[in-house]
């Protein structure tokens, strides 16, 4: 694909999509009450999400950040070699999932800046993933010729 900023948000909305349902997997298992919405819920509404249609329009958000994501990913490999995709995918995921935590606790977020050591490890596995993912699916898709 020729398009760098589609191929991008394709990836990063692809690799949120798996995030997220590994999240809603871990807090069903788990019983833990801080989803990856709950993030984009604080950013546009300033709390934790009171309805279903909030919870509904903070995932919506969520999914379209991962895609924001994916684009910046898109461009950064552009400025490196194109070999060890997975790699640099998994510590981009990492990258922001560590940066987007300090920012959290630095900022005070409401409700975000305590965290229990199984959503850490959660949010730690689910950013693992969505790098990987977004690596693979940018990979495969910078092997197309569609656009």
């Amino acid at each position: 694909m020729k398009d760098r900023i589609t191929a991008g948000f394709i990836a990063g909305f692809t690799g949120g999509i798996a995030m997220n349902i590994f999240d809603w997997i871990v807090n069903a298992f788990y019983g833990q009450k801080e989803y990856l919405y709950s993030w984009a819920s604080v950013v546009i509404y300033g709390r934790i999400p009171n309805n279903t249609w909030e919870i509904v329009f903070s995932q919506i958000g969520q999914l379209f950040f991962t895609g924001i994501l994916g684009i910046i990913f898109a461009y950064y490999l552009l400025k490196l070699t194109s070999g060890n995709y997975l790699f640099k995918g998994w510590i981009y995921g990492i990258l922001v999932w560590f940066g987007i935590y300090a920012l959290s606790i630095i900022l005070r977020l409401p409700t975000l800046s305590t965290h229990s050591a199984v959503t850490v490890t959660s949010h730690f596995l689910g950013s693992s993933l969505y790098g990987l993912l977004l690596g693979e699916m940018l990979h495969q898709l910078s092997k197309r010729e569609l656009l």
